[in-house]
């Protein structure tokens, strides 16, 4: 994973959010923000083709893929266009996927950055795309 991005001291072994932004930093470092996830292990490529692989590759694939993703630039502007296009209010949204208003509100404004759990809600419960795989 390298260095902490926050000190440059010691090896990463986190990924946390610190003032908006995602990080990859050390056990010290992780305590100045939210910690979102271990870093992703790689895993050895499966031989042969993907549908020859069993359930539990496919699942380990899935989640390899899920813990790469990062959220979009634009991601609030596809929110508030979506939310408004469909005509739901916060409150309803926010219940409709079990999380916190004032939360959601904050998110869609561009205020706080979405965890990826979240991402993947909003983009279900909203049929849209927030988040892709670094280049």
């Amino acid at each position: 994973m390298g260095d902490c991005e926050v000190c440059g001291s010691k090896p990463a072994a986190k990924v946390a959010i610190i003032e908006g932004v995602r990080l990859n930093v050390c056990y010290d470092c992780a305590k100045h923000g939210k910690v979102i996830e271990k870093p992703a292990v790689a895993m050895p490529k499966a031989k042969g083709p993907a549908h020859n692989m069993g359930t539990h590759a496919k699942g380990k694939a899935a989640a390899l893929q899920s813990s790469r993703e990062e959220i979009m630039d634009d991601y609030a502007e596809i929110l508030h266009k979506q939310i408004s296009k469909i005509g739901l209010s916060y409150n309803q949204l926010a219940m409709s996927i079990d999380e916190n208003e004032s939360y959601l509100k904050r998110v869609v404004h561009g205020d706080t950055l979405p965890t990826l759990k979240l991402a993947k809600k909003l983009e279900r419960a909203l049929n849209i795309k927030i988040t892709e795989l670094p280049e």
